[in-house]
């Protein structure tokens, strides 16, 4: 028998049985959906991480707690981990006359009250040189100085939604604002800034370290950031770990990095860390909705065997008149595949679509979401549909192949 005319008998058969074709369809609908949806979550995430590494500047290195060699340290600022760095490294830090600016940081989501109005809002306690590290500028007013941090002093400076939401049209300089219970004065507003270092700025307080330290009875930095001029990074780097290890005692000439209690990392380690994050998260998500893929394709054996059942007459009418095995066996897959195949293109309509509407629904909770499509994932989703049909159709239509004409006849 022809392709063609295979293919024919095939579709004929699923338009005459709309309604079972439409539900066998929709564990591959689903399952090809989510693998798109999944991809392209995936490939937006990873994106997002990227340009927010790159907003570090290759001139920035980053000083946390944890071992050097990032088994633990590496990532968002941690108390997990023994801490260990203290204001002391930053002056000492601040003395080194090839970085161009230090800023040491504690961070932390606490109270905020103004005017019977309370919400809970990042707090970040940084130094006088924290503007110039996160590239953002005043608006309105002034940063604190370095005489405010050594003198912990309660001075605020305010992101631009932070104003908005707590002042409206009420200029802000010269309130005084509660943080954790605690009265502080605002100094300062920013200028609109967005996303950096994964933080939306606008939404953030920024107060002295030593300040904030005292309030929260903490001893250690959470981290410190380093703008290093024009020092090579590498270079850089290697000169922050051997004067912090001078600073902790360390007895470690060998330079070994796992036994270092603090990680240095500069915009490659990040942007490295970053890609392995988003190959192992689309990995797994991929892996969840391949899971939908499966259970379709169980789906459709089963129903491919009642259709077996169903038509044991004609195949054995068939089979009567001179149909061979491979006819019947051709009929069947061809059914399967054919089954899959459009499955396949619709799911990967709704995959476009639901992946496209997750990533605006993102954006407006997030800055900095763009749209990925996953090319790659719409033509694997076809092909892994019309696989799906040859493997799962395959034991149902050789079932159906093997039928005896005389049997198949006699079946009530």
């Amino acid at each position: 028998m022809r392709l063609q005319d295979t293919m024919g008998m095939a579709w004929g058969s699923l338009v005459r049985n709309k309604g079972r074709a439409v539900l066998t369809m929709l564990g591959i609908v689903i399952g090809i959906a989510s693998v798109i949806l999944m991809m392209s979550v995936g490939q937006a995430a990873e994106r997002y991480i990227l340009s927010q590494v790159a907003s570090f500047g290759s001139d920035l290195i980053f000083i946390e707690n944890g071992p050097g060699d990032g088994t633990q340290g590496s990532g968002p600022p941690t108390t997990a981990v023994k801490q260990t760095l203290t204001m002391k490294d930053y002056k000492k830090l601040k003395l080194q006359s090839w970085i161009r600016s230090v800023d040491a940081d504690v961070m932390s989501s606490l109270l905020v009250e103004y005017g019977g109005l309370s919400r809970t809002r990042g707090i970040s306690g940084a130094t006088e040189n924290g503007l110039s590290i996160y590239d953002a500028q005043i608006d309105r007013g002034n940063f604190f100085t370095s005489d405010d941090v050594d003198g912990r002093a309660r001075y605020a400076v305010i992101g631009s939604s932070i104003a908005e939401e707590f002042f409206g049209q009420e200029d802000p300089l010269g309130k005084s604002i509660k943080v954790d219970k605690r009265p502080y004065h605002v100094i300062g507003v920013l200028k609109p800034a967005g996303t950096r270092f994964f933080t939306n700025l606008d939404k953030q307080i920024y107060v002295p370290v030593t300040t904030l330290m005292q309030d929260l009875n903490l001893e250690h930095l959470q981290y410190m950031a380093v703008r290093i001029g024009n020092t090579p990074p590498d270079e850089a780097k290697e000169r922050v770990r051997i004067l912090l290890r001078e600073q902790h005692n360390l007895d470690n000439p060998s330079g070994d990095l796992a036994k270092d209690d603090f990680f240095v990392a500069g915009q490659e380690d990040a942007q490295q860390r970053a890609g392995i994050i988003g190959n192992i998260l689309g990995i797994l998500l991929v892996s969840i909705a391949g899971i939908s893929l499966i259970v379709g394709g169980v789906g459709i054996m089963n129903i491919m065997f009642v259709s077996v059942t169903e038509r044991t007459r004609e195949i054995g009418l068939r089979k009567a008149v001179g149909a061979k095995p491979r006819d019947i066996l051709g009929q069947f897959l061809a059914e399967a595949i054919v089954l899959c195949f459009f499955g396949g293109l619709i799911g990967v309509a709704f995959g476009v679509g639901f992946s496209w509407l997750g990533i605006k629904a993102l954006q407006s909770f997030q800055a900095g979401w763009s749209y990925a499509l996953p090319t790659s994932g719409i033509f694997l989703g076809l092909g892994v549909s019309t696989a799906i049909g040859l493997i799962f159709g395959y034991y149902p239509a050789k079932k159906a192949s093997d039928l005896n004409p005389i049997q198949a006849l006699q079946y009530e």
